[in-house]
């Protein structure tokens, strides 16, 4: 009764989910406009406009985060492809692919990939290919904690190494594996709001070079 009563309540969460998905994308330009309404409201406009502005900051910091985890994914599940492959393990794009999503979710991604990469192992060559995948899953998780996660990261958010990866020890002994997760864009996110570094600094000079080269054909054409 308790299982059937767990997914419902998942299924029931998943439909609502996809309901306000779907509302959500027919009417963007509608939600943005109505939301933006609340910036100019007399009594708590000044409010609003703080919300508006630290709720940027911080989606920018975790897009950020994002597109690193997105890197790691694809390095953890190369890395993986070519092992299985010389374990001569079955289904390898099959397997690689459930990798690839495991990885997406940062750290914990490649322990819980551990679970079936380990049932197929057994299932193939008993124990000793078990062991085998307990082996090269210590040595990835290893090489995201401590070499991709700080290079990704740093090269990111443009933090010099060294920081990115005490900030990553720091969060990881005082909050455990969520520290790892989020340590990194609190990090960069009062950073941006103490004006010491600009999350979006390498994308606004690459804006600011292009106008000036369209500036600069315009004046040749005139």
């Amino acid at each position: 009764t308790a299982a059937v009563k767990g997914f419902g309540s998942v299924a029931m969460s998943f439909v609502m989910a996809l309901v306000l998905s779907f509302f959500y994308t027919i009417e963007l330009k509608e939600m943005v406009s109505f939301t933006k309404s609340f910036l100019k409201s007399d009594l708590f406009g000044w409010l609003f406009e703080d919300i508006y502005y630290f709720g940027y900051k911080f989606t920018n910091t975790f897009g950020v985060v994002l597109e690193a985890q997105f890197m790691i994914a694809i390095c953890n599940t190369t890395l993986t492809i070519i092992c299985l492959a010389i374990m001569k393990m079955p289904q390898i794009f099959a397997l690689g692919l459930l990798v690839f999503i495991c990885s997406l979710v940062p750290v914990a991604g490649v322990i819980i990939s551990l679970i079936p990469l380990s049932l197929v192992a057994y299932t193939v060559g008993g124990m000793q290919d078990v062991i085998y995948i307990l082996i090269m899953i210590a040595v990835l998780h290893t090489l995201e904690t401590y070499i991709l996660n700080p290079k990704f990261m740093s090269s990111k958010t443009e933090l010099p190494i060294f920081y990115t990866f005490v900030v990553l020890l720091l969060g990881e002994h005082f909050f455990g594996t969520w520290g790892l997760i989020v340590s990194v864009p609190i990090f960069t996110f009062f950073l941006d709001i103490l004006g010491v570094k600009n999350i979006n600094g390498k994308q606004e000079r690459l804006k600011k070079a292009r106008s000036k080269l369209s500036e600069a054909r315009k004046r040749e054409q005139e």
